[in-house]
């Protein structure tokens, strides 16, 4: 029994620790590097979600995997390289439950679990290009489209949980242990006689 019951402890701790791995993603940074084929904008990490680069007046210079061949030289999964230097391009991640199609969801007005991420890829285009400090990593918090209540109540959840199965373990293997048995001192009950003077 002990053995079944440890288990089921270890299966809920892990349980606990993927929903915190989850919740807490790794932060995302840009870092901006001047090559021969233009500007780097290289991310952290990568997505597998919907994705868009943007420059600072909204112009969209890749979408998913299309970008603009006037503007970008080339686009991967964690990077772009730009013919012109930007001063600052916007990085968006968009990530939904049920589906990866930002167009889907706004069409349906589907906005369940959906999750933006961002990241400013700067870079100081007036500087010499062997300037190192051009190049800022620029770390950015997620942002969500709605209230994530429900990673938090799952985290506390399970937290509640854990902490209920500890202490049921405990119960049961101090019950059976006497050496875990409070000792308890029995008073035996004494006789006391009051008596009362009658008042006649």
């Amino acid at each position: 029994m002990n053995f079944k019951i440890t288990n089921i402890t270890c299966g809920l701790l892990a349980v606990a620790f993927s929903a915190l791995a989850v919740i807490a993603a790794p932060e995302l940074t840009c870092n901006v590097t001047k090559t021969p084929d233009g500007y780097l904008h290289q991310l952290s990490r990568s997505s597998d979600c919907d994705t868009c680069w943007e420059d600072t007046n909204g112009g969209v210079l890749a979408r998913k995997q299309v970008y603009d061949q006037n503007k970008v030289q080339s686009l991967t999964d964690q990077s772009l390289t730009s013919k012109l230097c930007h001063d600052n391009i916007i990085y968006k991640s968009t990530c939904g439950s049920n589906t990866n199609s930002t167009d889907y969801r706004q069409q349906t007005g589907d906005n369940r679990l959906v999750t933006e991420e961002r990241a400013r890829c700067t870079y100081t285009c007036s500087s010499p290009i062997s300037d190192p400090k051009a190049s800022q990593s620029t770390p950015v918090t997620p942002v969500t489209k709605q209230n994530l209540t429900w990673p938090i109540l799952l985290g506390v959840g399970v937290c509640v949980c854990v902490g209920v199965l500890t202490a049921v373990i405990l119960y049961i293997n101090c019950r059976k242990k006497k050496a875990c048995r409070p000792v308890v001192n029995y008073i035996k009950e004494q006789e006391v006689l009051v008596e009362i003077p009658d008042v006649n």
